[in-house]
């Protein structure tokens, strides 16, 4: 127990170390940057819950809370980018509880939390005014309400889970990457109520609460985003090709591969690197996460069956040119699930210690290597 906190209080030194250094280098706001504060400024609040100026997306209510603090301070980089800050370092901890949760062996909990903590894109995004922290924030509070509703079957709701299940779709107000999970929580209360009729009020409430967000979201954002040609159009190479089975497999091989490696570091090497652990990832995610589903009977309640459904639906959006496929900003809330599954995947060679020792060994090596990489760059910010 000692140990785990240990490791928790580590790799949480390091990881707000690398987010506040990032913060606090004061970097100008790159050209998406701009333009969201351009559309802050120039729309006033009710304007935001329409279309956006410059071909941009972001989710109307956490840019209306972006631009009601930051407009305090004269629109400043540091108020810009203060909710992402926030955001990510409060995932840190959310997802790091998923980690300890999901991962009995101690060493395979600090590799998937210290992955997560040296990530150069995770840090990244903690000090940039776009959606994407907060995608990995509310994707790690959905999860941890999906895995809590594993426990809860056999009890009366408490005061507690009431006010959870109210407050967790609001959620979707602020994150497009909710729209992933928070269908989750209604399914596997399909099972729970089955089993205890208690539930069935709360269900009810929770379906009826996500579906007026979804319908907020939908008129104040989606509508629009729908609509934007330049939006298609930008991430148009992001998505899977259906044009033929040669272009399908293409197109799919080279996005798994980015979904993966993308995380780690900015230079080629690292993704090359990275690359070594794809099969790893497909080890935990198609092994751990369809063995979980057939042993829970269909409900989806752990970290590897959650990270599945999500790879199939970011299949399935890509295919209909609905969503990127390909691992980059917008599928960073993807990026947890990597680490675990990696992390988790090392439990199979236990029995083979020289294999299992030695796998472990190479990620640490390499995951330094991301560390030593991020903090540098980070470092000639102030140069």
């Amino acid at each position: 127990m000692r140990l785990s906190r240990y490791i928790f209080v580590g790799c949480a030194i390091i990881f707000i170390g690398l987010c506040l250094l990032h913060y606090f280098s004061s970097r100008p706001l790159w050209l998406d940057e701009s333009f969201i504060l351009k559309n802050i400024q120039a729309l006033d609040y009710q304007k935001l819950q329409g279309p956006l100026q410059y071909s941009q997306a972001f989710p109307r209510t956490y840019l209306i809370a972006i631009k009601a603090l930051a407009q305090n301070f004269d629109y400043s980089p540091f108020a810009l980018r203060l909710l992402p800050l926030f955001s990510i370092i409060a995932a840190f901890f959310i997802w790091g509880g998923l980690f300890k949760r999901n991962l009995d062996i101690k060493w395979l909990f600090f590799l998937s939390l210290f992955a997560f903590s040296v990530s150069y894109y995770i840090s990244y995004y903690s000090a940039e005014l776009k959606p994407y922290s907060m995608d990995v924030l509310a994707v790690g509070v959905f999860c941890t309400y999906i895995i809590f509703q594993k426990n809860i079957s056999h009890t009366k709701p408490s005061l507690k889970i009431i006010i959870a299940t109210i407050l967790l779709p609001l959620a979707i107000l602020f994150s497009y990457g909710s729209l992933f999970v928070f269908w989750i929580v209604i399914y596997n209360y399909f099972f729970i109520v089955k089993a205890n009729r208690k539930y069935l009020p709360l269900a009810l409430i929770y379906t009826v609460l996500c579906g007026l967000c979804l319908y907020f979201v939908y008129m104040s954002d989606l509508r629009f985003s729908f609509k934007e040609s330049g939006l298609s159009v930008y991430w148009q190479d992001y998505f899977v090709c259906t044009d033929s089975v040669y272009c399908f497999f293409k197109s799919f091989g080279e996005g798994t591969r980015k979904l993966v490696v993308w995380w780690f570091g900015t230079l080629p090497v690292f993704r090359k690197v990275a690359s070594f652990f794809i099969p790893f990832f497909f080890i935990s995610l198609f092994t751990w996460g369809s063995k979980s589903l057939l042993r829970n009977r269909g409900r989806i309640i752990d970290i590897a069956a959650v990270g599945l459904i999500v790879f199939i639906q970011l299949l399935i959006l890509g295919s209909l040119q609905k969503y990127p496929f390909t691992g980059e900003r917008v599928t960073l809330f993807f990026a947890p699930f990597v680490f675990f599954m990696i992390a988790k995947s090392f439990s199979a060679f236990r029995k083979i210690p020289f294999i299992y020792k030695t796998l472990g060994a190479f990620y640490l090596c390499f995951l330094f290597a991301c560390f030593f990489n991020t903090f540098s760059l980070y470092l000639k910010l102030y140069q």
